[in-house]
């Protein structure tokens, strides 16, 4: 049986789903609330860190995060800095230019601020039918831009491009 917590979820991203196709304002999501959602929370006032542990799920407009531990760094009460952490971390989100973007990795670092995620360890970033795989991926939400790998070559990047279909 569903947790009702679990189910309003799974209501509200159906809807945020099926809507995203329809409108392009995308941009807005940073303006939408932050929903924050485990099995436990902790906030430390003085250092504005708050911890949530357990199938954390946050969304914010069309935005998704999933992983078991998150960190939330704050500054003047304004949240600045998320990282989530699991076998495997998820992000998704709907851009600008109607493309769906899934990322995986071990570790999520979301620079709310700066419009910049990175992801590490085993990090895995799909933008429609393109593919990159590398130790590091760096993914700019305004521009859509994507970093992959080091300067040292310590980390490869393995990508896969789709051509281009003619019906498109």
């Amino acid at each position: 049986m569903l947790n009702k917590n679990l189910y309003f979820i799974l209501v509200l991203l159906n809807f945020i789903n099926f809507y995203s196709s329809y409108s392009y304002a995308f941009e807005s999501d940073s303006k939408e609330p932050i929903f924050l959602e485990s099995d436990s929370a902790k906030w430390d006032e003085e250092s504005q860190v708050s911890t949530y542990r357990g199938n954390v799920v946050v969304t914010q407009g069309s935005m998704l995060l999933t992983g078991e531990l998150l960190i939330v760094k704050s500054k003047n009460d304004k949240i600045n800095k998320m990282v989530i952490t699991g076998d495997k971390a998820t992000y998704k989100q709907n851009t600008s230019s109607g493309k769906i973007v899934n990322g995986e990795a071990k570790k999520i670092e979301h620079y709310v601020d700066q419009s910049k995620i990175i992801f590490i360890n085993k990090a895995v970033l799909t933008q429609s039918t393109n593919i990159v795989r590398s130790n590091k991926i760096i993914y700019k939400t305004d521009t859509e831009n994507i970093l992959a790998g080091n300067k040292d070559g310590k980390s490869r990047v393995k990508m896969i491009l789709e051509p281009k279909k003619d019906d498109e």
